[in-house]
């Protein structure tokens, strides 16, 4: 026998009543259902929590230190280079009265001619003086001569120099190519023999210069009358 759903009054309700009586009951279940499905986590949901991979905490970089910069080393500033003092120049020394207008060395060439000699006797020679320059010029006095070794070492010397010329000398004027000559006495040689071949200076007068005459062959050596003695040598004025 079908079951009757009674009423509030205890009566057996009609079938619309019945038809809201199961309408209300369902959703009340659909109610429940709803708050326990909200209230309880899906597995779903739960494995998803369980399995959610965890942030990481950022590692801290760490903080640079920096490279400190190199101090640079001072270039020391170049010393300046002190400019060297200037000498004074000298002022040439004034020629005396009887030096003005003489050859000077620069003007003249000597050529040495053959000696001449024999055994017991002074050796002779001929000194000329030729004028090399493009100028005339003066000669006059007795030169100052010496005798070299083949060294070329002074052997012996007149020692006359500075005193050559006096005013009583006469001048001669030497024109371009012109020559004068003097004659040259070696006397008194002690010594042993000198290395031959021997040579002539001849030194101008007040600072003027020295001319060298060239050996020509070799020279007849004097003989020694005084052994106590120095030898000497001698020259004549300069003749035209």
């Amino acid at each position: 026998m079908a079951s009757s759903t009674l009423g509030a009054t205890g009566r057996p309700a009609s079938g619309r009543a019945q038809t809201w009586q199961r309408a209300a009951l369902a959703v009340g279940l659909a109610i429940v259902v709803a708050g326990c499905s909200a209230a309880t986590p899906t597995a779903t949901q739960t494995v998803a929590a369980a399995t959610a991979t965890p942030t990481p905490t950022p590692t801290a970089m760490p903080t640079p230190t920096p490279t400190p910069t190199p101090t640079p080393t001072p270039t020391p500033s170049p010393t300046a280079t002190p400019k060297p003092t200037a000498k004074p120049t000298p002022k040439p020394t004034p020629l005396p009265p009887l030096a003005i207008g003489l050859c000077t060395g620069a003007q003249l060439k000597l050529t040495l001619d053959y000696w001449i000699g024999s055994s017991g006797n002074p050796s002779y020679a001929h000194v000329y003086a030729t004028n090399v320059s493009s100028a005339s010029c003066n000669m006059r006095g007795t030169p100052r001569t010496q005798i070299l070794d083949g060294n070329g070492k002074v052997i012996v010397d007149s020692g006359n120099g500075g005193s050559e010329i006096s005013t009583g000398d006469p001048v001669y004027t030497v024109n371009p190519s012109g020559v004068v000559y003097d004659i040259i006495e070696w006397d008194n040689w002690c010594k042993s023999n000198p290395k031959q071949n021997v040579s002539v200076d001849v030194v101008q007068p007040f600072g003027l210069g020295t001319n060298k005459a060239k050996a020509n062959g070799s020279a007849p050596i004097p003989y020694c009358y005084s052994s106590g003695s120095s030898s000497t040598v001698k020259a004549d004025p300069w003749s035209p």
